[in-house]
């Protein structure tokens, strides 16, 4: 029996075995990243914010909403291609620098710095990033659902 007999039958099997866990393939059940920034008014109506229209910026992975408004420091909101294991990555890394809060029943994982200001949502292919500096988790959380 030749070694690409024995080889070749399974290679092929785990080829199409990583082929169908692939993020391509998943990813066709799955929302995609969304196209737009949600307008100014979903913030007014969540976190109470005055801001003006957002302005987009793209990357390959990602869709940056930047909100400019009274404060100082803008609120972002970010969608960006992600997985399971980069988002609990990302969380066990924040973890480990200062305190999180881990939001039960929103999206399928989502966490945010105990102090506010941020939350981080994954959906399933993509992950939401909120940054707004001064703003409660629970706030953060009304806009999220929104986004959702």
């Amino acid at each position: 029996m030749t070694r690409s007999a024995v080889f070749g039958s399974s290679a092929i099997g785990v080829a199409a075995l990583v082929l169908a866990a692939s993020p391509a393939v998943m990813a066709s059940s799955a929302p995609p990243v969304p196209k737009t920034c949600p307008p100014a008014s979903v913030l007014k109506a969540a976190l109470g914010q005055q801001d003006k229209a957002p302005v987009m910026t793209t990357t390959p992975y990602a869709r940056i909403c930047t909100y400019k408004g009274t404060g100082i420091i803008p609120t972002k909101i970010t969608f960006q291609e992600d997985t399971t294991q980069t988002f609990a990555a990302g969380e066990k890394a924040a973890a480990a620098f200062a305190p999180v809060l881990t939001v039960k029943g929103l999206g399928k994982a989502a966490w945010g710095p105990k102090v506010g200001g941020g939350l981080y949502v994954f959906v399933g292919t993509y992950s939401i990033k909120i940054l707004a500096p001064l703003v409660s988790t629970a706030k953060l959380e009304v806009l999220a659902r929104k986004l959702l």
